[in-house]
């Protein structure tokens, strides 16, 4: 007896030093002795490492052994619930409670199988009666808040779980539940602040790791995360928070369909649920449909009228929604401002800033795109070319992942701060401590701004540039950064901030290195048109697809080549083939390419003769893009910003009057004219690259020497105690109304 005890001992030792292999051989030699302490050890270390079947041996040896004993029943109860053995595991619980009746581990348990079945009223009975032997019995705390979360509980469950986190800090268990209920509940960002300290406080916490890699992670983690949701499902049941994280994964990996399934299900049995609400609605998005995803993310703000960040999503998706009137989605815009930006209150007067008009200037910047992305390309070659004895530069960054921070924007700031984890008051106290004279938004209402910083004015000038394509509706930001083809003369466009205007482009593109020659039009080889457009499927409105079947019906043998991420998914192809098929043109003229890497979409530019760009949503880096590798954009230039960012690229490179129509029926027009000129077509093939290189959009050292112009403008307004007015002879309409 006495040598057993001294190998359960050892095996411990060895054990909690990473040893369980030489662990396992020591408790098998007592095992073999009918030492029942031994086999329940091995059991243990045998479901840690999956191996079911050999736990559930050792525990029913050990029951053979010991028949009353309590714990060995309820062991054999959990290894039965993770082999998917559910009735089984049920009788091996009620064994146990029958020889212990006040057995907290073996109630919990029994209330853990019940949230896996579907029975959740009967799971807090059984978390209750638990607690009412051990009050602060951990495990019974948290399922009880799964339960409550199960039910539809939501801000029960949200509250359980804080008070656990407060109580248990140093339990990552107690993180993951919380980060869990925040996520599910449509707060992701405080989400994920926990699941990274569940994963600070245990490294190798497989959970959190794949729920974190659901929200998070790259195409392989992505990949593990998705087969170990679908295993922990099987093991532990559907729940709406498992099967919520798997759709999220399935929607990171660009399985829309797959996601879409799983959402479907949860809101048959949680019609609330606002991750399966949030998720369903991205997919819809992704896919095309802007206004199915409008009704759902309208849905979560009826839930949680404080769902700012989708109050948000709303807003952008109604820039893709042609029948939204103008007037109507700016109304939209001050709305939102009014319901979260009116409450706040601002941080500071300034009273003491130094208010010398020609002082070297801090400029900030906010965003969370400083990186393989429209907006840090935008900014690539601004950053490097401001004139550090006149400016300090200040980047704030949103990315989730700091390592993906484009390494010249870094290289070019004065100084950089990783935000994404910071409260809005910690945000604007770093802000103020920088002591920053100028703030520059870059994001409005796209993923993961920080309007709301800018809404407690942490800085005396606020500005508005490159990032949306939409006034804000804040009256916290003053300028909206603009040119004058972008906004024109008496354009009647709106605006919450007053227009501040460059003087030619308020892009300045920066091409990666990797961007490839250009190469002659396809149609020299192939003898037909192709037509093509990288966009965003949310652009391609039934409009969009009708006047481009108009082109094609009226250049025949021409085709469309339609590259999305989106394609990823056969059953997006299978829809846009099918709103084709119902426009009178079949596969047969059509090419759908999925999504690729960054240099391999811009060698595919390639493969198109003419880009036909989307309406009323304008291409922005993707028109940029495509005239870059030499492919002229045929456009309809209409009366928001985000209908005439193509208009204001093609004026910057003089063919405004030859790509920019006034409607559809120009449009198609003018896309047929081109298409039946090749010589002009081979001409522009040429011409393009070099007229972009020599233009206000490529000459980023006199861009950048404009915007500081602007800025310092800016500055000494302020110091007058005044505002810039409208730069273009007073264009807005009713400015005393929107200003």
């Amino acid at each position: 007896m006495a040598m057993r005890r001294v190998r359960r001992w050892v095996a411990k030792w060895l054990e909690q030093r990473g040893l369980g292999g030489v662990a396992d051989t020591l408790d098998q030699r007592s095992a073999a002795a009918g030492d029942v302490q031994a086999l329940h050890d091995l059991a243990r270390r045998a479901i840690g490492r999956g191996e079911t079947d050999f736990a559930l041996a050792q525990l029913r040896h050990a029951i053979l052994l010991k028949p009353q004993d309590a714990t060995l029943h309820c062991s054999l109860g959990a290894a039965l619930r993770n082999s998917g053995q559910f009735d089984a595991a049920r009788a091996a619980y009620e064994q146990a409670l029958a020889l212990k009746p006040d057995y907290p581990q073996v109630l919990s348990n029994l209330g853990e199988w019940c949230i896996a079945r579907e029975q959740c009223d009967e799971a807090l009975e059984w978390f209750d009666r638990a607690l009412a032997c051990t009050p602060n019995f951990f495990e019974a705390r948290l399922n009880q808040s799964a339960a409550l979360f199960e039910l539809g509980r939501y801000e029960e469950s949200r509250l359980q779980a804080e008070q656990l986190v407060r109580d248990e800090p140093s339990r990552p268990e107690a993180h993951l539940n919380l980060g869990n209920v925040l996520v599910h509940t449509g707060k992701a960002k405080l989400g994920i602040k926990h699941y990274k300290k569940a994963l600070e406080l245990q490294p190798g916490y497989a959970e959190a790791h794949y729920n974190l890699a659901s929200l998070l992670g790259s195409k392989e983690d992505l990949a593990n995360t998705i087969g170990y949701m679908e295993q922990r499902i099987k093991e532990r049941g559907d729940s709406a928070q498992n099967l919520g994280m798997l759709a999220s994964a399935h929607h990171a990996a660009g399985h829309l369909s797959e996601s879409e399934e799983i959402c479907r299900r949860i809101l048959k049995r949680q019609p609330d649920n606002m991750t399966a609400l949030i998720t369903l609605g991205s997919c819809l998005s992704a896919g095309g449909d802007s206004a199915a995803a409008v009704a759902l993310f309208e849905r979560v703000v009826q839930l949680d009228s404080t769902q700012s960040a989708m109050g948000s999503n709303i807003l952008f998706e109604f820039n893709y929604l042609a029948a939204a009137a103008r007037d109507s989605v700016f109304r939209r815009h001050v709305a939102w401002a009014a319901k979260f930006e009116t409450p706040l209150t601002p941080a500071d007067n300034f009273s003491q800033r130094n208010r010398e008009p020609e002082r070297k200037l801090r400029i900030g910047y906010v965003s969370g795109d400083f990186a393989r992305h429209p907006v840090g390309f935008l900014l690539r070659d601004i950053l490097k070319h401001h004139d550090q004895g006149k400016f300090s530069i200040h980047c704030f960054s949103m990315l989730i992942r700091p390592e993906e921070a484009l390494p010249e924007l870094r290289e070019a700031a004065d100084t950089w701060e990783d935000i994404f984890y910071l409260d809005d008051d910690e945000v604007v106290a770093l802000i103020r401590k920088t002591e920053i004279d100028i703030l520059v938004d870059l994001s409005g209402h796209t993923a993961f701004h920080r309007l709301l910083v800018f809404a407690r004015r942490p800085a005396p000038i606020q500005a508005e540039w490159i990032g949306y394509f939409h006034s804000t509706g804040l009256k916290s930001i003053d300028y909206f950064i603009t040119d004058p083809v972008t906004t024109p003369l008496a354009g009647g466009q709106l605006f919450s901030e007053t227009p501040a205007y460059l003087p030619h482009t308020r892009f300045c593109y920066g091409p990666p290195a990797y961007a490839a020659n250009v190469v002659a039009s396809p149609c020299e080889k192939r003898g037909d048109i192709t037509f093509g457009s990288f966009n965003r499927l949310p652009k391609m409105t039934d409009d969009v697809l009708a006047a481009w079947v108009n082109i094609l019906h009226a250049v025949p043998a021409s085709r469309l080549l339609v590259k999305s991420g989106a394609f990823a998914d056969k059953s997006v192809v299978e829809r846009m083939l099918a709103r084709f098929e119902r426009l009178g043109i079949g596969q047969e003229r059509l090419e759908l390419r999925e999504g690729s890497g960054h240099p391999e979409m811009l060698a595919e530019y390639g493969d198109i003769d003419i880009a036909l760009d989307t309406f009323p949503f304008n291409g922005g880096m993707t028109t940029l893009e495509a005239l870059w590798m030499g492919v002229p954009v045929v456009t309809i230039a209409g009366d928001t910003v985000v209908s005439r960012q193509t208009i204001s690229a093609l004026a910057n490179i003089g063919l405004a009057d030859e790509l920019a129509f006034p409607d559809v029926d120009a449009y198609v027009k003018g896309a047929v004219a081109l298409a039946k000129n090749p010589t002009r077509l081979t001409e522009l093939r040429g011409q393009i690259r070099p007229r972009m290189a020599a233009s206000p959009l490529r000459q980023s050292e006199q861009f950048t020497k404009d915007l500081e112009a602007l800025y310092r403008r800016m500055w000494q307004a302020w110091c007058r105690g005044e505002k810039l007015a409208d730069e273009v002879g007073g264009m807005r309409e009713n400015a005393g109304d929107h200003g």
